[in-house]
């Protein structure tokens, strides 16, 4: 009995010191982790820098031809200086895996993409809709080098036809930011 009463009270003293939650207004939990003490001392190896970037097209597009580069234009992040709103192009600040996407939206239209790291395909999508308005995104995570340059292109041997839609309804993106 005193050992149970024990490991209860260490029980509850330690979840309450590591973790606390509370309910939000539509019922759900939002849970913080809270830990007592020093984990470890930061080293300038342990210090992270973020880099991201997000940026979306001003206009819509189209017919663009075969092999285009997409320049997305308005940059609403762009931590670490990696994405040109001119060139379309992100130039990879330091070494890692990175997470890029892209979201394209069509009306009537098909349309082919590209992602490329340098001179290779890392992913592609396909939409082809008949009067409506449809959207395609793709994702790709890769290992990225110092330097390399990451960018959207329409497809390098598949002409496409119509619409590629930005406005406020929904943009053209272009997305990316390192893992590790």
């Amino acid at each position: 009995m005193l050992i149970s009463g024990i490991v209860a009270f260490y029980m509850v003293n330690f979840a309450s010191a590591t973790t606390s939650s509370c309910r939000t207004a539509d019922g759900q939990y939002d849970v913080t982790v809270n830990y007592r003490g020093k984990i470890g001392q930061e080293t300038p190896d342990s210090k992270s820098t973020v880099i991201a970037f997000y940026a979306f097209m001003s206009k819509s597009i189209t017919n663009p031809g075969i092999g285009r580069r997409l320049i997305f234009d308005v940059v609403k992040t762009n931590q670490g200086s990696g994405y040109n709103s001119h060139t379309g192009v992100f130039t990879c600040p330091k070494a890692g895996i990175y997470v890029f996407v892209w979201v394209l939206r069509l009306y009537s239209a098909y349309h082919s993409t590209e992602l490329m790291i340098n001179n290779s395909v890392y992913g592609s999508t396909y939409l082809n809709n008949i009067n409506r308005d449809s959207s395609v995104s793709g994702t790709i995570v890769a290992h990225v080098s110092e330097g390399d340059s990451v960018y959207v292109r329409i497809h390098s041997s598949y002409k496409g036809s119509g619409l590629l839609i930005s406005d406020k309804h929904g943009k053209l993106a272009f997305s990316g930011w390192l893992l590790n």
